[in-house]
């Protein structure tokens, strides 16, 4: 076996457990290896660095390697050969032989999260298995840490394990932000590949968008995109197109997923909605968008299974952090190392923590430029300030009207204004609720505050209208 056989063979196994093909960096790491050449020599003959290839390549792919073919025995660059020949060759020099997901298309292709501690949704399994026989395209919208990927996962679980009939599950993460040539590239090579075909990889996006949708219409397939909003690039200021320019492709392409015949179903989870999904949904068309909340009593079970004491005070956390799994296992974790489990004695510091991951879903709305409307990011802003100097709940919408009207001095309408609170309400940024008058009230939650009153006030001052001095 040369060295372009075995790195097609890696790659073929590595695609096969992983649901992914080796990147061009790891081939050559993989070469060199197999050639026993050094990274110094190897990388005069190519594009890469030799830092890039020796220090931040080759680690991560060892590791990969050996969980995929080690069966024991840890994969280093001296020891690759070896330890492939003797599980390869020894195998009638047939690859297709080292698992079993390699005879036919894969139930599943890529990677599940860990739902190992899976906690309630019930209700809203149940509603996404319904929807996803009955829609073409279905989007999950959801705060960050909120479980999107996890309840799809779980989904997926579920769906394998019963009767309910899907001949492929491809499951794929676009939080790179693939162009939608590259994106259908990579489906038309899992089928392709489930066929045992010759991968024929039309140039123009319009035959590969073609194509992709001859396999969809031949075989069911749940195919999810996992982080979605990263194909959302527009400047919401200036363009009605939430795609953006680089991207706009995709909104023909989700039209057609909706709107030719097929048996397939695109399910998305992501931060942000898909007002093309909206539109379509409005038109009776098989498309829908499903908000996830956090959970509600389910979340006593992550203090319960931290061991965290004083119980009657966790109903009061799980609403402070809005059910938002991931925090609350943040927020265990910490009053267990830093309080010795007593909820108690976390309560008397009065303090808001916040996870990485919610922080940063926030930094990137707020930072990047197109993400939040300046209008929205004023409507943030205002209402931070209200709700945290003057230590309230909620205001009343009719209230907010009038302050941000007249501080715009009649540069905004009342339907804009609007507009830009169903939006935030849409990416769960705000909360809307009603007092015993009926009147319509709007609050954010407490993690919310912190991060625009403490960690961003400043870059969110020069980003925004400044209240103070209207």
């Amino acid at each position: 076996m040369n060295a372009k056989e075995a790195i097609e063979a890696i790659d073929d196994l590595v695609f096969a457990k992983q649901g992914r093909w080796l990147e061009e960096p790891e081939k050559i790491v993989l070469r060199s290896a197999w050639l026993d050449l050094d990274y110094k020599d190897i990388a005069e003959n190519s594009l890469y660095d030799i830092n890039l290839l020796q220090r931040r390549v080759a680690p991560k792919l060892w590791v990969l390697l050996t969980g995929i073919l080690g069966n024991g025995e840890k994969i280093t660059k001296k020891r690759l050969r070896g330890i492939v020949e003797k599980r390869i060759l020894l195998a009638d020099n047939e690859p297709a032989k080292w698992n079993e997901a390699t005879a036919g298309l894969p139930t599943l292709v890529g990677n599940l999260p860990d739902v190992s501690n899976f906690y309630g949704r019930t209700s809203e399994l149940a509603t996404l298995k319904e929807l996803i026989a009955q829609e073409r395209c279905v989007a999950i919208v959801g705060a960050a840490g909120i479980g999107k990927s996890a309840l799809v996962a779980k989904l997926v679980q579920a769906l394998r394990m019963g009767s309910y009939e899907f001949n492929s599950f491809i499951w794929k993460s676009v939080s790179y932000r693939p162009l939608l040539t590259d994106l259908v590239a990579d489906l038309l090579r899992i089928f392709a590949y489930s066929e045992n075909q010759e991968l024929d990889l039309p140039e123009s996006i319009q035959a590969r968008t073609s194509k992709l949708f001859d396999y969809l219409r031949s075989h069911r397939c749940l195919v999810i995109l996992d982080s979605a909003e990263s194909l959302l690039q527009g400047d919401r200021n200036t363009n009605s197109n939430a795609y953006g320019k680089e991207y706009a492709e995709y909104g023909t392409f989700f039209n057609r997923v909706v709107e030719e015949q097929h048996e397939s179903c695109f399910l998305l989870t992501t931060r942000e909605p898909f007002i093309d999904f909206n539109r379509l949904q409005k038109k009776g068309r098989p498309a829908r968008t499903v908000k996830l909340e956090g959970l509600g009593k389910e979340g006593l079970e992550i203090f319960r299974l931290h061991g965290l004491t004083n119980e009657d005070k966790w109903g009061d956390l799980v609403q402070t952090y809005r059910g938002n799994p991931l925090s609350l296992k943040m927020l265990a974790e910490k009053i267990q190392n830093f309080f010795g489990g007593s909820v108690k004695d976390f309560l008397k510091f009065k303090t808001v923590l916040m996870t990485d991951v919610f922080q940063e879903s926030l930094d990137e709305l707020f930072e990047d430029k197109g993400r939040l409307t300046i209008l929205e990011k004023q409507i943030m802003f205002h209402l931070a300030e209200e709700l945290h100097q003057d230590s309230v709940n909620s205001i009343v919408l009719s209230e907010l009207l009038k302050e941000i009207k007249e501080r715009q001095q009649g540069e905004v309408t009342t339907s804009e204004i609007l507009e830009a609170i169903e939006s935030l309400y849409a990416r769960s940024l705000i909360e809307q609720g009603k007092n015993d008058n009926k009147e319509v009230l709007l609050r954010l939650e407490p993690q919310v505050i912190k991060y625009i009153c403490t960690y961003s006030l400043k870059s969110v001052q020069n980003v925004v209208y400044d209240f103070k001095s209207a």
